[in-house]
C-alpha cells in the first residue's frame, strides 16, 4: 500500500525505531523527525544491521559498564533514543543485561510469529488461485478428454504453485527456527558441558544418574510424583519456553512447532543414553521409565492445550505425541516378561524409521534387562530381520 508513505511500509522501521510487536511493553514516542532523517534511518535498517547493533551492544556494554551511566543519552549515532532508554540508561549492569536478552528474546518471538504468519497467508493465496484455476478451467470446458488450457489459467496455475512452494518453504525455515531456539534456551546440544542449569540438560543428568534396577520398596520411593514433579517436571515447567509462552506471546501454531521440538529433543536424549547400554533396568525400572515418560508426554501436551484461548478451537496434539513413538516402543520393550514376546507384540508406526526403533537398536533396549539372556535376545533379532 503505497498511498500510506513511509509510515505504512515501516514494519522494521517501527520494529527496531519504536519497539513495536516485539515486547509486550507499550511503544516508546519518538522525537518529531523531518522526512530527510527518516529516509536516511530507515536505509540503513536491515538484518545485518540489527545484528550488528545488538552484537554491538553486547560487547560495549561487557567491556565498560561505566559507559551506561546516569545522565548519558544515547549514541549519536546507530542506535535510537527509544532503543536505548528500552535496554535501560542508568540501570545497573546485570538489570540492562537481562534486558538486552529480553529485548532478544522477544524478537525472536516475533519473528517465529511472522515467519507462521507469511506461511499461513501463502497457503491461504494458493488455496484462492487453486479456486480460480478451477473455475477458469471449467468455463473453457474440456475438449478430446484433456483440459485446454490458457495463458490467464496458466498464469494462475503457476501463482498457485509458486505460492504453495514459498508456504512450504516458511514451514521449513519455521521448524528449523524453532528447533534452535530450543537448543538455545534449553540446552538441547550442551552433551560436553551438562551442567543441569537448562531444562533439557538437567533432564540427561537426571535420566544418567536415576536407577532403573529396583525392588519394590525402591520403587515407591523412585516413582513419588512429588519427587518426579520436583526433579524433572518442573524443572521444564519453569524453563524460559514454558514462561515466555505463559505470556501468550506466540502464536498457537508456533506454540505446537515448539511443543514438538522440546518432545522430540527430550525422547531422543533418553533414547541416546539407553542405546549407550549403561543403564540396568528390571520389572520395576521399566515401569518407572514409562512413568516418567508419561509425565513429559502430557507436560507438553499441556503447553499447547493451555495456550489456546477460550472459545477457541482446540489444537491437535497428535503430532506431538507422534514424537514419543519410538522412546514407547522403547519403553513396551522393557516392559516384556521375554524377549520373544516382542514377536507377538510388536508394532509399527508407519514405515519411517521416525517412528520406530530398527532392528539394531531393539537388541540394545533387550540388552539393558538385567533378566534377558544374550541368546533368547539374539533369536528374536534374528527372526526379526528374516521376516
Amino acid at each position: 500500500d503505497e498511498s500510506g508513505g513511509i509510515d505504512s511500509g515501516g514494519g522494521v522501521f517501527r520494529a527496531l525505531m519504536e519497539g513495536v510487536g516485539c515486547t509486550s511493553e507499550k511503544p516508546i514516542e519518538m522525537p518529531q523527525q523531518n522526512e530527510s532523517d527518516r529516509l536516511g534511518a530507515m536505509s540503513k535498517l536491515e538484518n545485518s544491521f540489527a545484528a550488528a547493533l545488538l552484537e554491538s551492544m553486547d560487547d560495549d556494554i561487557g567491556h565498560d559498564v561505566s559507559a551506561v551511566g546516569v545522565g548519558r543519552g544515547p549514541p549519536s549515532e546507530g542506535m535510537s533514543s527509544a532503543l536505548w532508554e528500552k535496554i535501560g540508561v542508568g540501570g545497573k549492569f546485570g538489570e540492562t543485561q537481562e534486558k538486552i536478552m529480553q529485548i532478544k528474546i522477544d524478537a525472536e518471538l516475533c519473528a517465529l510469529n511472522g515467519i507462521y504468519a507469511a506461511g499461513n497467508a501463502c497457503s491461504a493465496l494458493s488455496g484462492l488461485f487453486a479456486e480460480l484455476v478451477e473455475e477458469c478451467l471449467q468455463d473453457k470446458g474440456v475438449a478430446n478428454g484433456s483440459v485446454r488450457t490458457t495463458g490467464k489459467s496458466s498464469m494462475l496455475a503457476f501463482a498457485r504453485d509458486e505460492l504453495a512452494s514459498h508456504s512450504r518453504s516458511y514451514e521449513r525455515l519455521l521448524k528449523q527456527r524453532v528447533r534452535s531456539l530450543i537448543t538455545d534456551w534449553c540446552g538441547a546440544d550442551d552433551v560436553f558441558d551438562c551442567d543441569g542449569r537448562l531444562c533439557l540438560q538437567n533432564l540427561r543428568l537426571f535420566i544418567e544418574n536415576e536407577e532403573y534396577n529396583l525392588d519394590s520398596a525402591s520403587f515407591k520411593t523412585q516413582e513419588s510424583e512429588e519427587r518426579l514433579e520436583v526433579e524433572i517436571i518442573g524443572p521444564v515447567r519453569m524453563s524460559q519456553i514454558f514462561i515466555e509462552v505463559g505470556q501468550d506471546k506466540c502464536d498457537a501454531a508456533v506454540t505446537l512447532q515448539m511443543a514438538e521440538a522440546m518432545s522430540w529433543k527430550s525422547t531422543e536424549i533418553i533414547l541416546d543414553l539407553l542405546f549407550r547400554g549403561d543403564k540396568a533396568f528390571n520389572d520395576w525400572g521399566a515401569m518407572l521409565l514409562s512413568k516418567q515418560v508419561r509425565m513429559l508426554q502430557n507436560l507438553y501436551c499441556g503447553l499447547v492445550l493451555d495456550s489456546t484461548k477460550a472459545g477457541a478451537t482446540p489444537i491437535n496434539t497428535a503430532s506431538i505425541l507422534k514424537q514419543f513413538e519410538r522412546i514407547n516402543q522403547a519403553v513396551s520393550i522393557l516392559q516384556l516378561e521375554k524377549p520373544s514376546d516382542w514377536l507377538a507384540f510388536s508394532y509399527q508406526v508407519g514405515e519411517s524409521y521416525d517412528t520406530n526403533l530398527t532392528v539394531e537398536e531393539i537388541q540394545k533396549v533387550m540388552r539393558l534387562r538385567v533378566d534377558f539372556s544374550e541368546d533368547a535376545i539374539m533369536k528374536v533379532c534374528s527372526q526379526m530381520k528374516a521376516s
